[in-house]
């Protein structure tokens, strides 16, 4: 079943759970988590051992507890090897403080809304081409291509090589089963990043990549090298997860047509319902190492212990959400952890709500009444970061 017991995992604490592989994920992974909340905390053996927390209050205090809950190496299983940590996600304060100072401004909220306009044009565009169908590949035809439009933007990258982009990064972030191969897709991203950045260092642009190089950390320059590191991690973190969000709102609304006419009828009401969809579908997983020997969740840890801090986990928290399964469009108090809590809180946040409330605003407004696609199998990656793999929906063409 895995990697041996420690001796200091209690017997009665291992549970067989593979939040990666496990055949119950790629069902229902939301459900698959509900099914393990009965412990506190437990161990899974798969990918090395790891310990598992279930508690919104457990799982908060870890990501807020960097001195002893460390964010390198990322991912359960271990992200592909690289020569240095990935800057800021592997690095813990207070040498996390200084890069995240550097990316800070790029996503605060001014920035994100001196773009709202180009974001409302990218997303009304991409629905216009698709609604004359009368059905789409959601997946693959509005929600990549919408924030990673508007991520390469961003970034300074072209967009009409967004498909590579992409499946570069579906390579090297679900993938587990192929280590070669997201470790070529890699290999691939940072050659094709390295030669961006040595043109922007030539030429210089309105974009992030521009942007970093005349960034300080630490009050002296920023290196190229550093550069590199840093437009990876965004590159990685900036093409995925708001197409899963988008994936898993959008499938909830096709199969709940009463919360989806509410929408249509209160546009008013799209803000709220986004944080709520992502409370329910919280899809990020992360991981952290234990630094030290330590009792935490009411077991003992020992330093290089992994554990799992699902998000997933602490946002359906019975404890801290009256109902939690019950999705409540309205719902007051919200304050999920789908973008995570702490130091590594998503940086990009702001960028993503506005992508999100604007693509359901937009979608709505146009094709009002949509379903899935009869006869649809639909599956689920899991892992650290979860998607919906292909999401088929149809609608009427308007006369």
């Amino acid at each position: 079943m895995g990697q041996a017991r420690p001796d200091h995992v209690p017997a009665d604490l291992v549970r067989d759970f593979d939040h990666v592989f496990g055949e119950e994920f790629a069902r229902d992974p939301f459900a698959a988590f509900e099914d393990v909340r009965r412990d506190r905390v437990f161990w899974s053996p798969h990918h090395g051992g790891y310990w598992v927390l279930t508690t919104m209050a457990d799982i908060r205090e870890a990501l807020q507890r960097p001195g002893d809950f460390s964010n390198w190496p990322t991912g359960i299983p271990a992200h592909v090897s690289r020569r240095e940590r990935m800057l800021p996600l592997e690095l813990d304060p207070p040498d996390h403080t200084a890069y995240r100072r550097v990316l800070a401004p790029m996503f605060a909220p001014k920035a994100v809304a001196a773009r709202t306009a180009a974001i409302g044009a990218t997303c009304a565009q991409l629905i216009d081409s698709l609604l004359p169908k009368g059905r789409c590949d959601f997946i693959a035809e509005f929600a990549q291509p919408f924030p990673t439009t508007i991520f390469t933007n961003m970034l300074g990258l072209p967009s009409q090589e967004s498909d590579r982009f992409v499946g570069w990064n579906n390579v090297l972030l679900h993938s587990h089963a192929d280590p070669d191969a997201r470790r070529d897709a890699g290999n691939e991203i940072n050659n094709y990043l390295r030669e961006l950045i040595a043109q922007r260092r030539a030429e210089p642009r309105e974009d992030v990549v521009s942007a970093l190089l005349e960034s300080q950390v630490d009050g002296r320059a920023i290196e190229p090298d550093e550069v590199q590191n840093l437009t990876f991690m965004l590159f990685v973190a900036g093409l995925d997860t708001v197409t899963a969000a988008l994936s898993f709102c959008f499938r909830y609304l096709a199969e709940h047509p009463g919360h989806r006419a509410r929408l249509v009828a209160d546009p008013d009401l799209v803000p709220s319902a986004v944080e709520e969809l992502l409370r329910v579908h919280a899809f990020i997983n992360p991981a952290r190492t234990v630094t030290a020997d330590l009792e935490f969740a009411g077991v003992r840890m020992r330093a290089g212990d992994r554990v799992l801090a699902s998000t997933a986990l602490a946002s359906n928290d019975p404890d801290e959400f009256a109902d939690p399964l019950e999705v409540r469009l309205d719902r007051t108090g919200n304050r999920h952890l789908a973008f995570g809590a702490g130091p590594h809180r998503c940086a990009g946040s702001h960028l993503a709500r506005d992508e999100l409330v604007t693509a359901m605003r937009e979608w709505h407004r146009r094709i009002p009444e949509y379903a899935v696609a009869p006869g649809q199998a639909i599956t689920v990656h899991a892992g650290g970061a979860m998607g919906i793999d292909r999401l088929e929906l149809v609608w009427a063409v308007p006369g």
